[in-house]
């Protein structure tokens, strides 16, 4: 079994993946900081060969362009059964947040203030994962095997480790964002809230559900 892990930017999706390396060996599908559609392109020609990989393998990567997601990527292996898919999603604001200023911290400040940089593409989580409100999005996340929630990381290892067979292992936390000052209007919010209305409910559909796994399990929410 290959479990592929599609990590989303500023997920907390460094410290998931160091805690799973403590249970598989790991892949990394490198694709670059900021691909361009070259760069997309030409990754979106290759793909791993599953037989080549140890079984069980963790396989890692941002894989949330157009025709690199896993279920256009490796359908095929999903479908066999082959490949469990695996997220983790965040408060929508949050990670639009810690995007902005994961961005100065990596030398690459964005020229235009906190607020614009809100506004720039609507839903992001949903485009990454593949999905639209137009479409049946519930029934795509359903299939993944697990999808976690930053704000609940911990426990997302714990169903991981469940779900895997796996002893708990502690979630680190690796690559923060330090941020600088900052005050939103609560009229931002707002408009930032009904821009990304599908991200919000597919956070929301993601908590409700680690939540119910979580009683399934016995383990503290």
């Amino acid at each position: 079994m290959v479990y592929l892990y599609h990590h989303l930017p500023k997920c907390g999706g460094r410290s998931f993946v160091q805690g799973c390396l403590q249970w598989f060996p790991g892949k990394h599908e490198k694709i670059g900081r900021f691909p361009g559609r070259e760069r997309i392109a030409e990754f979106a020609r290759t793909r791993l060969d599953f037989d080549e990989l140890p079984q069980p393998c963790f396989v890692h990567g941002h894989l949330v362009n157009d025709g690199i997601r896993p279920f256009e990527r490796y359908g095929d292996y999903i479908a066999a059964g082959r490949c469990a898919v695996i997220t983790i999603v965040r408060d929508p604001l949050e990670r639009a947040v810690s995007a902005y200023f994961h961005r100065q911290k990596r030398g690459l400040p964005w020229p235009e203030p906190l607020e614009q940089w809100l506004f720039r593409g609507r839903n992001k989580i949903a485009r990454y994962l593949g999905v639209s409100a137009m479409g049946d999005w519930p029934a795509r996340l359903d299939q993944y095997l697990l999808i976690g929630t930053t704000e609940s990381l911990q426990m997302t290892l714990d169903i991981m480790a469940k779900k895997t067979g796996n002893p708990p292992v502690s979630s680190p936390h690796l690559n923060p964002s330090p941020r600088g000052d900052y005050d939103l209007k609560p009229e931002v919010i707002e408009k930032f809230r009904a821009d990304n209305a599908l991200d919000f409910l597919i956070h929301q559909y993601a908590t409700e559900r680690l939540r119910r796994e979580a009683g399934e399990f016995q383990l503290s929410a």
